[in-house]
């Protein structure tokens, strides 16, 4: 299928964006003198007497919360609205895969991604200053000398912090993928397919990449994953026991992402505002990040397949650094990556 004018204009600017972003110096959104400090807060309460115990819990449950999480927000956003929102633009479909058929520009028109990208960024401002209260509140104790010298009867103290921080990763992550899971509905596709899941997390993992390697990585696996499911490569080892296995790894990783990327919350008082800059901030570039990914692969599948972008990225064996999560990684570790039918299709004569 030709794409039309406007379409090529926008593979244009996604390529362009793409490259400014890898370019593009990180900004620290904390001092590093502060992170260190933040750092060794952390630390100190961490390590305190029952600290173990907290910690192990809170890991288990972490894990745990994968599959349930993801399922119920991505279950939340309705597949019939969004047709019906088509629908009511006067475009007659009657499924998801039909707006993959419309040009481009209207599924601009019709999609409502800045409030789809907005409305989860301030929910998750919310829950980052609900979370940082609770936290910063551990904190002051174990700033006090509480924690630090109570022995066993510091628990208390130190459970306040874990549990708020787990609170606060598992909304986080239902929030990831519910904005994940809407925009992917605008765009004509079903988050809801074992396969589709694996995409969610990976436009995830982007959005939580910081770091140049970090992005780079993360491009590569969206771009070996849009380009095996642009050619129906056969994901017969992806059933709901290894697809659940790989959830709860993706979100034991997610968390100890986020909660890297969050220790100013244990800093009294700016610890507030810094917790909810940085959850907003987070799911703000989760929503750009699955807005320029599924916009890239309705090009990608429209154009037949002709379409690549970037070589620079296409390979996802890259080095990862510890600020990406590999989901790659995560589907060859349970044997469930396909194998990419590209090898038997450049044999075939073209149509």
């Amino acid at each position: 299928m030709t794409l039309s004018a406007y379409e090529q204009s926008e593979w244009d600017r996604l390529q362009e964006r793409k490259a400014a972003v890898l370019s593009k110096p990180m900004r620290k959104f904390i001092p590093q003198q502060a992170r260190d400090r933040f750092a060794s807060l952390g630390k100190k309460a961490m390590s305190a007497p029952g600290a173990e115990k907290v910690a192990a819990a809170y890991g288990g449950a972490a894990k745990g919360i994968g599959k349930v999480v993801g399922d119920s927000a991505g279950r939340t956003v309705s597949k019939k609205r969004v047709i019906e929102q088509y629908r009511r633009s006067g475009h007659d479909i009657a499924g998801l895969d039909e707006i993959r058929e419309l040009d481009l520009r209207v599924v601009d028109d019709v999609a409502r991604l800045n409030l789809v990208r907005y409305a989860h960024a301030l929910s998750a401002a919310a829950t980052g200053l609900g979370s940082a209260a609770a936290v910063t509140g551990g904190e002051v104790l174990a700033s006090a000398g509480t924690i630090a010298g109570a022995g066993a009867g510091a628990a208390p103290g130190l459970g306040t912090v874990a549990g708020a921080m787990l609170a606060d990763t598992a909304m986080m992550l239902a929030l990831a993928t519910r904005t994940v899971a809407a925009t992917a509905l605008c765009y004509g596709y079903c988050p809801n397919d074992p396969e589709e899941e694996i995409f969610v997390m990976s436009v995830i993992a982007l959005g939580m990449a910081t770091g140049a390697s970090a992005k780079t990585a993360a491009y590569a696996e969206l771009a070996q994953l849009t380009q095996l499911l642009v050619r129906n490569a056969p994901w017969s080892k992806l059933n709901e026991k290894v697809l659940t296995k790989i959830a709860q790894n993706f979100a034991a990783k997610f968390s100890q992402q986020l909660t890297k990327k969050k220790l100013g919350q244990f800093v009294p008082i700016a610890g507030m505002a810094v917790g909810a800059g940085l959850s907003y901030r987070h799911i703000d570039r989760i929503a750009v990040s699955a807005r320029d990914a599924y916009r890239e692969r309705f090009l990608i599948e429209k154009s037949g397949g002709t379409l690549t972008g970037d070589l620079r990225f296409g390979d996802a064996d890259r080095a990862q650094d510890d600020d990406a999560i590999g989901v790659i990684e995560l589907l060859r570790a349970e044997a469930a990556l396909p194998t990419s039918p590209s090898s038997e299709s450049e044999n075939q004569p073209d149509d």
